[in-house]
């Protein structure tokens, strides 16, 4: 009875099985193995595949991005892609700009414009909420 019942069942998942190509070792061309770097986490250090992202040049369309001379530091600026609003922290030479929202997150973004009058109020009323200027908040 016992070799009934698993003979049925493994019937049953030969059903359900997944069958995927086998790759031919000679027609199929071995990647390179990728390099490792070690990244620091929140664990120890860890091996990761690929290097850390660093900051390269803005490669945004000119046509979505503030000026630098428009993009003092502390003016209110809005994100045309991320739609986040914050004010500007950091202006770095490649043109990318570091802009804070009054929660404490913070972004790197070249595609900025300055605040309309309401997300400029927005803003000042969240960095009010903050900072503890208004009660029941």
């Amino acid at each position: 009875m016992r070799k009934l019942v698993s003979g049925l069942l493994a019937r049953a998942r030969a059903l359900f099985v997944r069958r995927t190509p086998v790759a031919n070792p000679r027609t199929t061309p071995t990647p390179a193995p990728a390099p490792l770097h070690i990244a620091a986490g929140a664990h120890g250090f860890n091996l990761v595949p690929r290097a850390p992202a660093l900051s390269g040049p803005c490669r945004c369309p000119e046509s979505v991005q503030l000026p630098l001379a428009r993009a003092p530091i502390g003016a209110i600026v809005v994100d045309t892609v991320a739609g986040g609003s914050g004010r500007v922290v950091e202006v770095e030479p490649s043109g990318m700009v570091l802009v804070r929202h009054p929660n404490g997150f913070a972004w790197r973004s070249c595609t900025l414009r300055p605040a309309g009058p309401v997300e400029r109020l927005n803003l000042l009323a969240e960095d009010a909420v903050r900072a503890g200027g208004v009660e029941g908040a």
